[in-house]
């Protein structure tokens, strides 16, 4: 495994609108697998993350100009997926949708299967813009520690958070920023996620308000202090 970052390498073969297939073998290494505390791995991670939003800020990854309509699948929403971005705070909506782009885009295009579609070998598209640019974010909403609200996703438009597309249609995915893996998200923090669910989905029933890990059993999502913990919190402020 190398951590050894090289941005050439990296640079040159993103240029291509099958970047994926021919990082194919860094991904499945590096990208792919769920990591928490490997901080080598994530400092990689970063450096490369850091490449794709400079690439696509400049336009220098070929993305699609058109595609299927993923959103058509949207359904009633019914349920609300909790998620943490487990990454640094303060991360630009560009720099999440960068990772967006590597992490949940890619294995899909990868795998050959976008909901449906055999698209592997064509340019990646999401149908989702935010500021005139097209993103890759899973989750609808995000809330920084000081309370910020920051919505990414319109209602309408189905975000690729939770791993199950089932759920993906009928939810909405609310992410907190920062790592919460093995502590407690700010009092502010779960007071604005509250502030959220009972000005916008207040009609969604509180049993359908679930963590991620409860969706995807392999994934720890959105940290180990929220299901006998925070949850309670954040169900007794709605």
């Amino acid at each position: 495994m190398n951590l050894k970052f090289n941005k050439r390498y990296w640079g040159k073969k993103l240029q291509y609108s099958d970047w994926y297939i021919r990082l194919k073998k860094d991904l499945d290494e590096l990208f792919l697998p769920v990591v928490h505390d490997n901080r080598a791995i994530k400092t990689f991670r970063h450096k490369v993350y850091g490449l794709v939003e400079e690439m696509l800020d400049k336009n220098q990854i070929p993305l699609a100009e058109k595609g299927f309509n993923f959103d058509k699948e949207r359904k009633q929403i019914d349920t609300i997926v909790i998620h943490h971005t487990e990454e640094y705070p303060n991360l630009s909506p560009f720099k999440i949708s960068a990772i967006g782009f590597i992490r949940l885009y890619a294995s899909k295009y990868l795998q050959n299967d976008v909901v449906g579609y055999k698209l592997k070998g064509k340019p990646v598209w999401s149908g989702h813009f935010y500021n005139g640019k097209q993103v890759f974010f899973g989750y609808h909403w995000c809330i920084y520690p000081n309370g910020k609200i920051e919505q990414w996703l319109d209602n309408s438009k189905i975000g690729w958070h939770s791993g199950v597309w089932d759920v993906n249609t009928r939810s909405i995915g609310i992410a907190l920023a920062g790592n919460y893996e093995h502590s407690t998200p700010s009092t502010t923090q779960i007071q604005s996620v509250a502030t959220i669910i009972k000005e916008k989905y207040s009609y969604i029933d509180k049993s359908r308000i679930f963590g991620h890990l409860e969706v995807r059993r392999e994934r720890t999502c959105p940290g180990d202090k929220f299901i006998n913990g925070w949850k309670e919190t954040l169900i007794n402020l709605l």
